[in-house]
């Protein structure tokens, strides 16, 4: 025994020692040739550029990862992770996979069979298939799909334009999990009795959590399309703190069904449940379709549905605790679904699920209220205020960004940095007063109390007396 842990401990000593970091194109002038040179425990580190390739990893566990970030390393293609012996050690990071003008088969930009790799900080977007899942495909894995921003991709014949996840081997169970993305402007259809699931299609069990899934459009030309949003065809989803906004179902020249969200074959749903989400404003369809043979569907409550074309409910009864009025977004026609402090949604969360990152009870939606700020909108500010909030730079980025704003007369500015589930990471400025001209703040990835901050996508919020404004950031470890 005594020899055997030696033997152990010399082994993972050895792992680690020798792990490497292959630079692409330094060392090896494709993404490919520096993946079939690595081994587990490896790191692929590819420098801003374009690239135009099919990249497979096959059993083994690697870090892909770009240097700068999605917004400086383009890969015109496909990352293709397939094994068994894929794990979370197996991670891609950091890339805009674009689909935009080739044809390369499979067709699938990030395409997962087996394995539970973890796909991160990526932007995933302009790609159509005559399949689905022209964004993810995701077939008998695990995939953790995380801080991804997941936009504008066609399945044109078939399902789930944006993420596409089957268990297709009924010998095993793969968990997904999809957390804090941004899901916006995928499609599907064309053909008259396919199109359905524009964001997502989800027939596997999992977790879908904090993301935001808006402008996603499901549509068919002759039969009635369904979940424009997202649709669930597995009883052991659990599905949480979500916006699903502005989405359509779309057919027959009228409304499809479900415009926010479908759910069916569910009337159980054994472990899954659908709470804590806000379904507002979806533009054709209707909110949500409940496909099910039990109308009082317990697994469902705890939602806000509210304003949607076609009505908000079909095929079941609103939960008890479901909330039917105006989320109160800080400004949904500029894309700022944050809630405003008097939302009806601050603190109206199930109770049973994990508090908020304040340490209060749970709000609905992806975007949690942080009421540990302290700050307000003024009910009456004393303004009008002009003032430019600019992007940070560089974005994404990967030790220091630079986050700049000008104001054109004195005021009381807060600038704050939040994660994209709503948590506070840090306070730049907290409620000072500044003169008039340029203002400039860097940002090196630590939250408040000095440690690093994952990849990500996060947002700076800047308040001048009142007014608020935000952008997004992509920081890339």
């Amino acid at each position: 025994m005594k020899t055997f842990v030696i033997c152990l401990i010399t082994m993972l000593m050895a792992t680690s020692v020798f792990a490497r970091i292959i630079n692409v194109p330094a060392d090896y002038a494709t993404i490919q040739g520096g993946i079939d040179a690595s081994v587990s425990g490896d790191t692929v580190l590819v420098a801003p550029g374009e690239y135009t390739e099919v990249d497979t990893i096959q059993d083994k566990n690697i870090l892909l990862t770009s240097s700068q970030g999605p917004e400086s390393t383009i890969l015109h293609g496909y990352v293709y992770l397939w094994g068994a012996g894929i794990d979370s050690t197996c991670i891609l990071r950091g890339f805009d996979i674009n689909g935009y003008n080739i044809n390369i088969s499979p067709d699938y930009l990030v395409y997962v069979i087996s394995g539970t790799p973890i796909i991160c900080g990526n932007i995933i977007e302009n790609n159509s298939n005559d399949q689905w899942g022209a964004g993810v495909y995701l077939r008998d894995a695990g995939a953790t799909i995380k801080s991804n921003i997941i936009r504008n991709n066609w399945s044109y014949a078939y399902w789930g334009g944006g993420i596409y996840a089957a268990n297709w081997d009924t010998t095993t169970r793969e968990n997904v999990i999809i957390e804090g993305n941004i899901i916006s402007g995928n499609r599907t259809g064309w053909l008259p009795d396919q199109g359905d699931a524009g964001g997502i299609n989800m027939q596997t069990p999992g977790i879908i959590r904090y993301n935001l899934i808006l402008n996603n459009i499901a549509g068919r030309i002759v039969y009635y399309a369904q979940g424009g949003g997202m649709r669930l065809l597995n009883t052991n989803i659990q599905v949480y703190n979500n916006t699903i906004v502005g989405n359509s179902a779309n057919g027959d020249g009228g409304n499809g069904r479900g415009g926010g969200l479908i759910f069916s074959a569910l009337s159980s749903f054994n472990e899954g449940f659908i709470k804590n989400n806000i379904i507002a404003y979806n533009l054709r369809g209707g909110g949500v379709l409940g496909a099910i043979s039990d109308t009082a569907c317990t697994a469902w409550d705890y939602n806000l549905v509210f304003g949607n074309g076609g009505g908000d409910y079909r095929g079941f009864q609103p939960g008890p605790h479901d909330i039917q009025t105006d989320p109160l977004f800080i400004d949904r026609f500029t894309g700022e679904y944050h809630l405003l402090s008097n939302s009806p949604c601050i603190d109206a969360g199930d109770p049973s699920l994990p508090k908020d990152p304040d340490s209060t009870r749970s709000d609905i939606g992806a975007y949690f209220f942080d009421q540990s700020v302290g700050i307000d909108e003024d009910e009456n500010p004393s303004g009008p205020y002009q003032f430019t909030l600019s992007q940070n730079y560089p974005n994404p980025f990967n030790a220091q960004t630079t986050i700049s704003y000008h104001l054109d007369k004195e005021a009381i500015v807060s600038l704050h940095i939040y994660s994209i589930m709503g948590h506070l990471v840090l306070s730049l400025v907290n409620k000072e007063t500044q003169k008039a001209g340029e203002h400039k703040y860097s940002w090196e990835g630590m939250d408040s109390t000095d440690n690093t901050v994952s990849t990500g996508i996060y947002f700076y919020e800047l308040y001048v007396d009142g007014t608020k404004q935000s952008k997004a950031m992509i920081l890339i470890k």
